[in-house]
């Protein structure tokens, strides 16, 4: 069996992973490159799409017979925006869950450019194998920031291979990592295994920070603004738990509300009901910011039912200290125009430290700070600690390890020695 990681092997984001067996290709992920920061404008420079193409024969219609599949791990875009580029072959089927094709669906049109995708879609199932060419492939739920993440046991030829995609256990799904930990799944000749976080041995959990924003939140008593992203689940779970605790109510856009309703629904079709806050929640309202634009456009059906949760922005500005808002960049467009009183406001930045050397989030970032309001950190990430990634290699024991999705490969070679085989992006490791 023959792993090329096309991209992914020499830094975080973008993965691309292609295994052969015999005349049989599948591809593990096709995401986006993390934008580029520019150092002399410190502006975020979107990779172009044909730079960011990857040469794999048959992955667009090429004429050279196409992969058997592509198995998308999560819905994050440095997992999948590949898909909003060029049209892959039409004859490769594009494998995620229900869940995954609804937000990434959302998220494209509710963008500006409203995006879209036409591929053969399939449908996977947590912990139901199931063969792509000669490979079979079992999926594993797994605790990260996404509304669903997926790890894969792969087989064939004999052989078994785990592919980690994102993973982490000091999120609200830590049964899930333990789950995965725990299952026997035999020898394993290879792990694929993220390290974002590889030069972290351990940090704070979910809980530790969530109760670390609900107390700057008291202490300050005002409007409680989180810069997040929209897609974490879990910390949009927590805000949700922090508002009804405090009799305060979590106020969302409708981009926000609609993926959160569409998870939920997916969900509850296959039987499986989701502890996050929707449109039936008390504790949830939906500020009628430019976002409701394109879901009346797009989604008018549900754009009626989010309606009913909708709430005037005079209504807001009189109950400004009741709320918590999630906000991300160019939110700022929308609380400038509608809201005055940032008396007693705080501002809680909860991503990645990273983006703050981008202009975007730093503009956001400074407007909030100029109307007055301190601004505190508070985040935890959604990738796994190092001493995570020791626990996962002690519990499988895998004869190679090919470390992705990291700036630190050495650090897993300190750590198991031999075992690891850092690549290039583009190159190969048979086993």
């Amino acid at each position: 069996m023959k792993i090329t990681v096309h991209r992914g092997a020499e830094e975080i984001g973008g993965n691309c992973i292609e295994l052969q067996s015999g005349d049989s290709r599948i591809i593990l992920d096709y995401g986006t490159p993390l934008p580029r920061i520019d150092p002399a404008t410190h502006k975020s420079i979107e990779v172009p799409i044909s730079e960011a193409e990857v040469a794999i024969p048959g992955l667009y219609a090429d004429g050279n017979r196409p992969p058997d599949g592509l198995i998308i791990s999560h819905t994050h875009q440095d997992h999948y925006g590949m898909l909003f580029g060029r049209q892959v072959n039409p004859g490769m089927p594009v494998y995620m869950t229900e869940i995954m094709e609804a937000i990434i669906r959302i998220t494209g049109r509710m963008t500006p450019g409203h995006k879209e995708y036409s591929v053969m879609m399939e449908h996977f199932h947590k912990e139901k194998p199931f063969t792509v060419g000669a490979f079979t492939l079992t999926p594993y739920l797994m605790d990260h920031s996404a509304s669903e993440s997926f790890g894969f046991l792969i087989e064939a030829e004999g052989k078994k291979i785990i592919y980690t995609g994102d993973y982490r256990e000091h999120g609200h799904r830590t049964h899930a990592f333990q789950r995965f930990l725990g299952t026997d799944m035999g020898k394993i000749d290879l792990m694929l295994t993220e390290g974002t976080q590889a030069g972290v041995e351990s940090g704070p959990n979910e809980k530790d920070v969530m109760l670390k924003i609900e107390s700057l939140m008291q202490k300050k008593g005002g409007t409680l603004y989180v810069m997040c992203s929209g897609q974490n689940v879990d910390l949009l779970c927590s805000l949700h738990g922090i508002a009804a605790r405090n009799k305060r109510l979590l106020a969302v856009d409708g981009y926000v509300a609609q993926a959160a309703e569409q998870v939920k629904s997916v969900a509850r079709a296959q039987g499986i009901t989701l502890q996050i806050p929707g449109l039936d929640s008390e504790s949830l309202v939906v500020l009628d910011t430019p976002t409701m634009i394109n879901l009346r456009r797009y989604y008018p059906r549900q754009a009626k039912a989010v309606s009913k949760k909708l709430v005037s922005w005079d209504w807001a500005r009189a109950n400004l200290d009741n709320l918590i808002i999630p906000v991300r960049t160019y939110s700022e467009t929308w609380v400038r125009e509608n809201i005055r009183n940032f008396d007693k406001a705080l501002l809680v930045y909860s991503m990645w430290e990273g983006y703050k050397e981008d202009l975007n989030y730093k503009r956001t970032l400074d407007w909030f700070r100029n109307c007055g309001m301190e601004a505190e950190s508070a985040h935890v990430s959604g990738h796994a600690y190092f001493s995570s990634i020791r626990k996962l290699v002690q519990a499988k024991n895998p004869a190679k390890i090919i470390p992705i999705h990291t700036e630190h490969p050495e650090i897993f070679q300190a750590a198991f020695g031999a075992r690891v085989h850092p690549l290039k992006n583009g190159c190969s490791l048979e086993i």
